[in-house]
């Protein structure tokens, strides 16, 4: 049985190398959100078009979520991880070359080749060389990827930016792209079969037949809602605090940057949490829906002690319910074979949050104010809190 079965160094090895190639990617993703106001002005833009800008990647990522599932069964985790590091670093030399927002806007279609593949790669690795009673740690340090990105943005965006203007935000992902892709060519494998616990590559495994499952389709609209809400904060908490707080733009994203710093460490530490839980799915429906009433919170209060007090607790949830669905996910799959299938579709339902975010809560703030934005922040976690109890993980996924 899988609980008798022990994970290996070399798994570690092979999982954390492709978790730091999502962070690597990621940094390509969020580089416009510490600095959505340069961007604005550089480029004459709205807030609404800056938002589009923003989130246009994730086109490629709904497009590339089923084709990477089925790149990683056909080429293998190697071969399709350098695939996602060559388009995400193509399209980020695009845009460093453009003064155009049209062709900047191709350049984050082409960055999101990357994104898409190792959205549905680095978990599909996890999936393969760990158990899914062990899968909560590797999957928590995952679901921190975002954040770490924003971290480390938020944290150097200003020095950057003054420093050598908004394209140094781009070479900053590049160069750690480049170390990632070394490091991702030396590590990652598939594992034997003997050591495999989701054998995703498995030649009688077709995407379309995994696509067959009820679960993972609504899961999907849970991550819909999760990534609305957490790129809407992402993109506007900055703009927010800037506005009703004495703050000037350097101590808004220090702030910001402590945020996700917290959040970070907590997502880890949740990861270990659940693989000492059995119930999963309730610890991500408590924290959807909390994260959603905090939310809210977020973008009413100017009390700069309650917003301080926020920054430490907002971020639990978010890791709570982040860490949750990523964990969930291989379990909503038909078998262990469609591992892969179910992480695509989640990243469709992702992806498609991620795009929506920005621009529709862009457009909310311009006609209804930050009021409006709260609103539909709360509204949105709370219906993915709804979803997320309609989920029921298929059993002979979650063993072997």
């Amino acid at each position: 049985m899988s609980t008798q079965r022990k994970t290996s160094a070399k798994g570690w090895a092979a999982c954390l190398v492709a978790i730091f190639a999502g962070m690597a990617l990621a940094l390509l993703q969020n580089k416009l959100t510490p600095v959505m106001a340069v961007i604005m002005d550089s480029f004459g833009i709205d807030m609404a078009t800056a938002g589009m800008l923003s989130t246009i990647f994730t086109v490629m990522g709904i497009v590339m979520a089923l084709p990477a599932a089925g790149m990683l069964k056909r080429l293998g985790p190697r071969t399709s991880g350098l695939i996602a590091f060559a388009g995400a670093i193509a399209g980020s030399l695009l845009g460093i070359a453009t003064e155009n927002v049209a062709v900047l806007m191709v350049s984050r279609v082409i960055e999101g080749v990357g994104i898409g593949i190792i959205a549905v790669l680095a978990p599909s690795v996890i999936s393969m060389w760990f158990p899914p009673e062990k899968r909560g740690l590797p999957m928590g340090i995952w679901g921190s990827w975002m954040m770490v990105s924003q971290t480390v943005l938020f944290f150097s965006g200003n020095a950057i930016t003054d420093a050598w203007g908004w394209r140094g935000m781009w070479v900053l992902g590049i160069v750690v792209c480049v170390v990632a892709a070394a490091l991702f060519a030396i590590f990652v494998k598939s594992p034997s079969p003997e050591e495999s616990f989701a054998d995703i590559e498995a030649e009688d495994a077709s995407v379309m037949d995994g696509l067959r499952s009820a679960p993972q389709w609504i899961l999907a609209g849970v991550g819909l809602c999760y990534t609305y809400c957490c790129f809407t904060f992402a993109n506007w908490i900055t703009s927010y605090w800037t506005e009703v707080t004495p703050w000037g733009a350097s101590a808004t994203a220090t702030w910001v940057g402590i945020l996700f710093l917290i959040e970070m460490i907590y997502t880890w530490i949740v990861g270990g949490i659940l693989d000492r839980v059995k119930n999963r799915k309730l610890v991500g429906i408590a924290g959807i829906v909390i994260y959603g009433v905090l939310g809210f919170a977020m973008f009413t209060m100017t009390n700069i002690l309650a917003i301080r007090v926020l920054t430490f607790t907002y971020t639990i949830f978010e890791a709570l319910a982040v860490t949750a669905v990523w964990a969930l996910s291989p379990d909503t799959a038909k078998d262990p074979r469609y591992a892969g299938v179910a992480l695509g579709v989640l990243n469709i339902g992702l992806n498609l949050g991620t795009l929506l975010s920005a621009p529709v809560s862009g457009a909310i703030q311009q006609a209804a104010g930050w009021g409006g934005v709260a609103v539909s922040f709360v509204a949105v976690a709370i219906a993915g809190g709804v979803l997320l109890a309609l989920v029921r993980p298929n059993a002979a996924a979650a063993t072997e």
